[in-house]
């Protein structure tokens, strides 16, 4: 079976503790994200570090990105974001609820592993998640059946709603080996090339 390979897009935002308020914020973003493409499965992690946004650009980006990631504009792809500030992560868990948007937040670009899912997101589905995950981060259907104790049909659909709402990826496989899900969280990158 072939390997799979993501491509990661990594956007930093900025450095030091600064106030980040930039009324066209997006367009820093779409340097790096250019939509349309066509590629593979991508990682898109939106770095903020130490940088405090204030709560309108926080929304401009993730509310711009997460609509652009649902409609399907970068192709195959995941969207985290990284914060060390607690009430900047919050806000940003706060936003994609309100929002509906699909997101991974975590605490820095060496913790996508422990990201937490925000969004339009059931306690179902983060338990399926957090399953996957535990398994390795790749599942087919039968074994996430088997994992949940459930019969495979019902493990593909609550994988194929995952996918929809872009908290995993699918590889497509051929029958028996059947697709594979991937969450992204169990990618390993190395973020600082």
């Amino acid at each position: 079976m072939k390997p799979i390979h993501f491509d990661m897009r990594f956007v930093p935002a900025g450095t030091g503790p600064d106030v980040w308020d930039n009324p066209h914020a997006t367009q820093m973003v779409d340097r790096f994200m250019p939509r349309d493409r066509q590629h593979g499965p991508m990682i898109g992690m939106l770095h903020l570090g130490e940088l405090h946004p204030t709560p309108n650009v926080l929304k401009e980006v993730i509310v711009t990105v997460g609509e652009d990631v649902r409609a399907g504009r970068y192709g195959d792809f995941n969207f985290f974001v990284s914060s060390s500030d607690d009430s900047t992560r919050g806000v940003v868990m706060d936003i994609a609820s309100a929002q509906g948007i699909a997101v991974f937040v975590c605490s820095s670009p060496d913790s996508m592993d422990r990201a937490e899912p925000a969004g339009d997101i059931t306690a179902n589905e983060r338990e399926t998640l957090r399953v996957v995950l535990h398994a390795g981060g790749t599942v087919t259907a039968a074994q996430l059946g088997k994992q949940l104790g459930v019969e495979q049909t019902t493990a593909g659909n609550r994988l194929t709603v995952l996918h929809k709402k872009v908290y995993l990826q699918r590889i497509e496989r051929p029958h028996p080996i059947g697709d594979q899900v991937v969450d992204p969280r169990s990618v390993r990158t190395d973020l600082r090339k």
